[in-house]
């Protein structure tokens, strides 16, 4: 008995004669892996959580080029629409599993819900994130071309593949208000493709490491002399290229260095909000804040009420630092005039209404409970502090300080570099006030701080990233730390940060220019190859 032979890279198949065993041995090998599809499962599996090693703290970029082409083979020999899902949601499991367990730390120890809750809240989290790198999986095999020729395969693995990785990636960043944590372009940090970042953001950098890993795996699944050559040269010279753009300056000194103290209190999350320990609270910061410096900074929350609630501490701080020549800029909560809306804010203290900033991104379940009268249980049993909150609104505008204008962003918010760009370009140097304390020891801190520097890098300005508990550090405007503070360790940071002012490509264009870009390569790809079927 003969059946038509099953091609992989075919709709439709052809009809050469195949026997009943050979058909089952070629489906065991459709994935292009020998053995049975658990072990391309698990491999996935595998290449997702190893692909955290390329992230802060461990910083093992290269290690995300070989995750990444091993994804994309598995998803060009899966043998159906169902199994490349199956192959791409798996490997999300993987990554996020592996990248965002931190957050079991905020539901059980600091947003008190019992384990077990927060155990499967963190599942469910990780669950949905999943869902990106099979949607990416699904339509990668869908584009798929029936041509086997290094053209065809090539088109794939470095114009369609990588086009769509950053598409999902982008999609991810605003979909549900967002979470673009983890996108690999942040892996690019102190890579030659770091230099690519003010031209076309994160997401530049996410397409340009798609299409290496793409590259790798164009030679493992062509296999010949001529497909190692392409994919070698298109390596070299994407890297080239972003090596020589690393030496661009696109924007110039404005101004003479401020000396800054960043401050850094190091209160437990499970004490911060005690009203009973308000008082020891702002004693702390104020003894670590006596060191003359221009501009003393505290982080997300360091006053852990209304600012209105200790006015006549205030009044009182304020004079005495102001008799020292510093202006301080602290993090807290604002109320509108009626005190029916409440904001997670930025304040110079003592200062007027233009000198002060309300959180625009919000934190779902961390500063608000989306459809909370649908989801009252989970609000009941899950009680974090200030998480009924308000989005600030209004103009968005830097906060000019003895004429420097500073860049403000509350923690999450530097996580969506297309959001910032509201204050550029007059902003000099940007600021970003954090509790990383919600992570406790985990590697969320150090995956932050990347990318923070990720918007130093964008903007070509330094940062001032200030934290309750760390990390507190200085970065330059080439995205590289240059100074940093202990984690849980009460300290004052003084350093020495210089203005700037000028625009970068991506100050100008935002995500639109990389996005336009992954959208002409997937229809330019479509009508050479697609449509042509």
């Amino acid at each position: 008995m003969s059946l038509p032979r099953y091609d992989p890279h075919s709709r439709k198949g052809s009809r050469t004669p195949v026997t009943v065993s050979e058909l089952k041995r070629q489906q065991h090998t459709v994935t292009g892996v020998p053995g049975s599809r658990a072990i391309a499962l698990f491999i996935s599996l595998l290449c997702g959580g190893t692909s955290v090693l390329a992230f802060a703290p461990f910083a093992f970029w290269p290690v995300l080029l070989p995750c990444v082409g091993t994804l994309f083979v598995l998803v060009f020999y899966a043998g159906s629409a169902r199994y490349s899902f199956t192959i791409g949601y798996v490997f999300g499991l993987g990554l996020f599993g592996a990248g965002v367990y931190w957050v079991y730390y905020s539901l059980h120890l600091f947003g008190a819900a019992i384990a077990p809750l927060a155990a499967v809240g963190t599942l469910l989290c990780v669950m949905v994130l999943s869902l990106y790198p099979a949607l990416f999986a699904v339509i990668a095999w869908r584009f798929r071309v029936r041509g086997s020729g290094l053209v065809h395969r090539s088109s794939w693995f470095l114009v369609a593949a990588p086009a769509l990785w950053l598409l999902v990636e982008w999609f991810r960043s605003w979909f549900l208000t967002g979470f673009p944590w983890l996108s690999i372009g942040y892996s690019t940090i102190n890579t030659p493709l770091a230099g690519y970042a003010p031209i076309g953001g994160v997401f530049l950098n996410s397409l340009l490491m798609a299409f290496c890993g793409g590259a790798l795996a164009l030679i493992y699944v062509q296999r010949s002399i001529a497909s190692a050559c392409i994919a070698l040269l298109g390596i070299v010279v994407v890297a080239g290229g972003g090596q020589m753009l690393r030496s661009v300056s696109w924007t110039q000194p404005a101004g003479d260095p401020v000396q800054v103290t960043m401050v850094q209190g190091n209160i437990s999350q499970e004490l911060k909000f005690q009203p009973r320990l308000l008082e020891d609270s702002l004693r702390i910061y104020s003894d670590l804040s006596l060191t003359g410096a221009d501009l003393i900074i505290w982080p997300e929350s360091a006053i852990p009420t209304l600012f209105t609630d200790v006015e006549a501490w205030q009044t009182e701080f304020v004079e005495e630092m102001a008799a020292r020549g510093s202006t301080v800029l602290s993090g807290g909560f604002h109320a509108n005039e009626d005190y029916t809306e409440y904001y997670n804010a930025i304040k110079v203290l003592g200062g007027t209404d233009d000198q002060l900033y309300t959180k625009r991104h919000l934190v779902p379940f961390g500063e608000f409970i989306p459809l909370r009268d649908i989801i009252k249980l989970l609000a009941q049993v899950i009680t974090i502090p200030m998480s009924d909150l308000t989005p600030g609104t209004g103009p968005i505008m830097p906060i000019n300080i003895d004429g420097v204008n500073y860049g403000m962003s509350i923690c999450y918010e530097d996580a969506f570099g297309n959001e910032m760009i509201a204050q550029m370009p007059q902003t000099n140097v940007l600021v970003n006030i954090s509790n990383d304390a919600w992570f406790g020891d985990s590697t969320a801190p150090h995956q932050h701080q990347e990318i923070a520097a990720m918007r130093s890098l964008e903007f070509d300005r330094p940062m001032l990233r200030v934290t309750n508990t760390g990390i507190t550090s200085l970065i330059s405007r080439h995205g590289q730390v240059l100074e940093q503070g202990e984690q849980f360790e009460a300290m004052a940071m003084d350093v020495e940060v210089v203005p700037r002012h000028g625009s970068t490509p991506y100050v100008l264009v935002g995500n639109w220019l990389v996005v336009s870009v992954g959208f002409f390569l997937v229809f330019v790809y479509f009508v050479c190859f697609l449509r042509a079927e």
